[in-house]
């Protein structure tokens, strides 16, 4: 009995590493910065946002670099955003 299940657990864990691995999907990003500008900073502090570019960003979902940064942009301007708790 104790090796029909000694048997049993060989089998599964062979059978475990015979799979492949996964492939790794690589992605090159190739955009100049000038393109991808959702905002401006002028000398005197104010800040200028490209409304439409944000909201476009954030739903076409296709620039993986600056996605994160058009949904936060926009949570904060919605209002949805919420202060993360620092008294853990």
């Amino acid at each position: 009995m104790r090796y029909a299940v000694l048997l049993a657990v060989l089998t599964l864990v062979t059978g475990t590493f015979a799979q492949e691995p996964k492939a790794i999907k690589t992605v090159k990003i190739t955009q100049s910065l000038n393109d991808t500008a959702l905002y401006e900073v002028k000398d005197d502090g104010t800040v200028l946002i490209d409304w439409d570019k944000v909201e476009a960003l954030a739903a076409s979902k296709q620039n993986p670099v600056l996605l994160p940064q058009a949904q936060v942009m926009l949570a904060i301007r919605d209002g949805k955003w919420k202060a993360m708790d620092q008294a853990r």
